[in-house]
């Protein structure tokens, strides 16, 4: 992201609307026509007059449909001459660096590969209105044409060329290059590396998509294809940091890690605008606090540095004290138990449930007593125990339900979200989980009073007429900004990251079709979010896991064992005793006979298929 301000024309444009979901800052002002009026040089001047940028990125101009700039050649000349021409001029009073949108079709469209430096003679009137604008820009030295050869994702119209060529890029791929060009001068080509028929490319995302021949229409480019040498060499110029780390990055693809993170330009865009402006609020944790809740169809959110804190916290505003008891499953990760220790009371362990690996709401009737003030219902690899059952015994007996949805951000029950369940429900944002902060947490409820208090304790207890004053005492649970903004940029794609996890949860499931396995629950009545796939081997088997994560090792593949029992580690051990082992008997056979595969987001279908290959080699061995 470019550190200045910028001014964008045609705001409100298509490509206008789709670049406002990528690029993210206050220094950003997309314009509309009331706002801004190409036409109106006191228009311009009054917006430009306010705003004061230093880049304008001018899109506003008349497109499509292309028929309309043969019928009504007015309009035409109007907009994306006379139009651009006045923001020319206004550019060049102000010294503002200005970004042409031009076109690819503005070369004859004869014989494809187009440098910048080849003739221009356009076949059709949109590109000579948009030639017309580019022959103002050019006389003004501070500005930067893009022949862009761009289209919609996925293709849109119904039918398509079968005889003429094209190296189209979407929208999305030519959003992550502007903010590397900015500083150019001059004319650039913007395409892909690939050059091909119309109707081939429009097929890839539109299956049924109708084949016609150029031939039949006039005002129609054979071939537009564009050469991107330049565009190529000054990304190489302006990212030889970056090309370094892309070249270690490939190095270490031969190593297939367990997990990682899925980053885009996105989540840069707004981490650094937020490493601009953010060093003195909290817009960012307020932003993401408010469309995280309203993504669970929950009251309140608080953010927190990791999802630790966040049941730590959680325990606190629900009074949790020493001498009391939580019941927790005795298979999760510790964190989901070790705040209860930290505060002073007392972890009942409680068998699972061989069906979907969270505690068995039957063994948990067993273990209440007066004591007992909470349950910790664990959200498993994205599988959620029997809520109805659990909600049912918390209110009868009136104990409150933290639900952990650590490993279940996306995991739907019935069209409801995990975390919508539990009185309260914690969220991870470390680096391996489905959106990733660094590190980071959330909490969730619906209860005002649980999220007053916890909101209270979360800044060290402070009073809100005087932030010196401190009313109660209490740790500091307040995330910076630094982490909500990269939260945020990451929850921005949480459809496209599901459905990565989804897509390497169902190779695998493909390429160990011919293994007797268990996967997570996933079905039409459970969606899981598939944080990370899992298998559960057929004791038939007789499986070493240990042994089985060593010979991956060797395979360069890095995986990890299941949960092991909570009571069965040295850190719980008062709170255990040699009778566990029996009472929880599916929590110690299941991590025995279970494996947590590689589930990062770089994995393609090689990799899953390799690492299948490998596992079944193991069982035959």
């Amino acid at each position: 992201m470019i550190n200045k301000k910028i001014l964008i024309t045609g705001g409100n444009s298509r490509f206008g609307k789709e670049l406002s979901k990528s690029f993210f800052g206050k220094d950003i002002i997309y314009t509309s026509r009331e706002q801004l009026d190409i036409l109106d040089n006191k228009s311009i001047d009054s917006c430009l007059n306010k705003y004061k940028p230093n880049y304008l990125i001018h899109l506003a101009s008349l497109s499509r449909p292309m028929i309309i700039h043969e019928k009504d050649i007015n309009s035409s000349i109007d907009t994306n001459i006379i139009g651009t021409a006045n923001i020319v001029k206004k550019c060049s009073d102000k010294n503002i660096k200005l970004i042409y949108f031009s076109t690819n079709y503005v070369y004859p469209g004869v014989s494809g590969n187009y440098h910048e430096e080849d003739p221009v003679k356009p076949i059709n009137n949109y590109a000579w209105s948009k030639l017309g604008g580019e022959a103002s820009v050019k006389l003004y030295e501070n500005s930067l044409i893009l022949r862009l050869a761009m289209t919609e994702f996925p293709f849109i119209h119904d039918k398509a060329f079968k005889d003429a060529k094209n190296n189209f890029l979407y929208r999305k791929d030519v959003i992550e290059i502007i903010p590397k060009i900015l500083d150019e001068i001059g004319i650039i080509n913007i395409g892909s590396n690939k050059s091909e028929s119309i109707y081939s490319f429009a097929k890839k995302t539109k299956p049924d998509v109708k084949p016609i021949s150029v031939k039949n229409s006039k005002n129609f480019p054979k071939d537009s294809s564009v050469n991107i040498k330049k565009l190529n060499q000054i990304l190489q110029n302006k990212n030889k940091i970056r090309k370094i780390k892309k070249i270690e990055n490939n190095q270490l693809t031969k190593i297939i890690q367990s997990a990682g993170p899925s980053v885009t330009q996105l989540e840069r865009e707004i981490v650094d605008d937020m490493m601009r402006f953010g060093w003195d609020n909290y817009y960012y944790v307020e932003k993401f606090e408010k469309e995280f809740a309203n993504y669970h169809k929950r009251k309140y959110c608080l953010m927190t540095p990791s999802c630790t804190m966040a049941i730590h916290l959680s325990l606190k505003a629900l009074n949790l004290k020493k001498g009391d008891e939580v019941i927790v499953p005795d298979v999760t990760w510790t964190a989901s138990v070790s705040p209860v220790v930290e505060i002073g009371a007392k972890p009942i362990f409680v068998d699972i449930e061989n069906s979907n690996w969270c505690i068995n709401p039957e063994k948990i009737i067993k273990k209440i007593n007066k004591k007992t003030k909470v349950i910790i219902a664990v959200d498993l690899f994205g599988n959620l125990p029997d809520m109805k059952k659990i909600k049912s015994i918390c209110k009868k007996y009136k104990i409150h339900l933290l639900e952990d949805s650590a490993e279940a951000l996306g995991t739907e029950y019935k069209g409801v979200k995990a975390g919508k369940f539990g009185d309260i429900s914690v969220h991870s944002f470390h680096r391996t989980k489905t959106i990733t902060s660094g590190e980071g947490g959330a909490l969730l409820t619906d209860n005002r009073n649980i999220f007053l208090t916890a909101k209270h304790l979360r800044d060290l207890g402070r009073s809100k007429k005087n932030s010196y004053i401190a009313e109660t005492t209490s740790l500091k649970y307040m995330p910076s900004n630094l982490q909500a903004s990269m939260a945020l940029g990451q929850f921005k794609r949480i459809k496209e990251l599901l459905n990565i996890k989804r897509n390497i949860f169902e190779q695998y499931k493909k390429y160990l079709s011919g293994v007797d396995v268990k996967f997570n629950v996933d079905n039409s009545i459970l969606k899981n979010g598939l944080w990370a796939s899992v298998v559960v081997f057929d004791k038939k088997y007789k499986i070493n896991i240990p042994s089985l994560i060593k010979f991956l090792i060797k395979k360069k593949i890095f995986s990890r064992e299941f949960f092991r029992p909570l009571s069965s580690q040295p850190g719980y051990k008062k709170f255990s005793n040699k009778k566990m082992k029996k009472a929880n008997q599916v929590s110690y056979n299941l991590y025995k006979n279970a494996l947590v595969l590689p589930s990062h987001y770089n994995l393609g279908d090689s990799e899953v298929k390799k690492i299948s290959k490998n596992i079944i080699e193991f069982i035959k061995n």
